[in-house]
């Protein structure tokens, strides 16, 4: 038998992407988003080793190094489901938009809307910490910090600076910002820069600028934001403790399946099947995030990691 949805709302695409856009990294524009990817998707690598040479009569051909390749961000698939009962919504929903049968033929839209609305904000969450967290393994995405430590490219900072342990504190954080910012790679110095740090580390330096006089208690000006130098500080609560990143917004890219393929949400008033009493949940959704260049991104990796 095929089960229809009797859920009318919202493109999944659009539920799915505002509650993801409801964290830190969206919502700070950290990352690029490209939606409705079918499967795969190229993320291009250039880089262009000029051969300048004394002029002369002539040509002189292939003076310019080329390096051409692509990484290739692979969506993996997941799907969420679950049934509920709407007998036990009735203690707290409309009794009379429910009717007195466990039975009722209706399925109540603000119990379904409920639903969804709570279910896609916890997706959010669980996007968030996939981004950035993710092992790779069963029922996760593969997220940018493993990513980072199998990647022999990627900056790791820290090196050499033996005085800091595995925890970033107001002792030794400006220590572990200019680790960073040091290590950033000269192409980047001229760049709108992405200098993003974990909760800890955000309420070390705090404490830091507030210690030393250079801020009130709210940590810095309350009107602005919270800076380094030239760089913005920004604090994203995916983040594991002591981490720092420093990149480009274009260098990273989360990838979104199909809006009318592989994301969709359904409800089913099971009812009108097996005169369950049940509401039956069932959403289905892609996802993955990848970059381009592994030397152009400075990761606070700590000496006990």
């Amino acid at each position: 038998m095929a089960i229809t949805s009797n859920y009318v709302g919202q493109p999944a695409v659009d539920i799915t992407l505002q509650a993801i856009k409801e964290e830190d990294t969206l919502r700070l524009g950290l990352i690029n988003v490209v939606p409705n990817v079918g499967y795969k998707l190229n993320l291009r690598n250039l880089d262009v080793t000029l051969g300048v040479v004394d002029y002369s009569c002539g040509t002189t051909p292939a003076t310019d190094a080329v390096a051409y390749g692509e990484k290739v961000l692979t969506l993996k698939k997941f799907k969420n489901e679950f049934e509920i009962c709407k007998e036990d919504f009735r203690p707290t929903w409309s009794g009379e938009a429910m009717g007195a049968s466990a039975h009722n033929d209706q399925d109540p839209k603000e119990i379904t809307d409920a639903i969804v609305a709570d279910t896609a904000a916890k997706l959010g969450e669980w996007f968030e910490n996939g981004i950035w967290n993710g092992a790779g393994t069963s029922n996760e995405m593969l997220g940018l910090i493993p990513q980072f430590a199998a990647d022999s490219d990627v900056i790791k900072a820290n090196n050499g600076i033996t005085a800091l342990g595995a925890a970033i504190t107001k002792a030794n954080v400006m220590d572990a910002f200019d680790a960073v910012t040091s290590a950033l790679p000269y192409s980047l110095r001229r760049t709108a820069v992405n200098f993003i740090v974990s909760p800890d580390v955000a309420d070390a330096y705090a404490k830091k600028l507030i210690e030393s006089g250079s801020a009130n208690g709210l940590g810095g000006d309350a009107n602005t934001a919270m800076v380094y130098g030239r760089y913005q500080v920004q604090t994203v609560n995916g983040l594991p403790d002591n981490t720092i990143v420093l990149f480009e917004k274009k260098n990273i890219t989360f990838g979104t399946g199909l809006a009318d393929d592989a994301t969709s949400i359904r409800t089913k008033d099971m009812d009108e099947v097996d005169m369950s009493g049940n509401i039956l949940y069932k959403s289905v959704f892609g996802g993955a995030v990848g970059y381009s260049y592994g030397n152009e991104i400075v990761w606070f990796l700590s000496t006990e990691s």
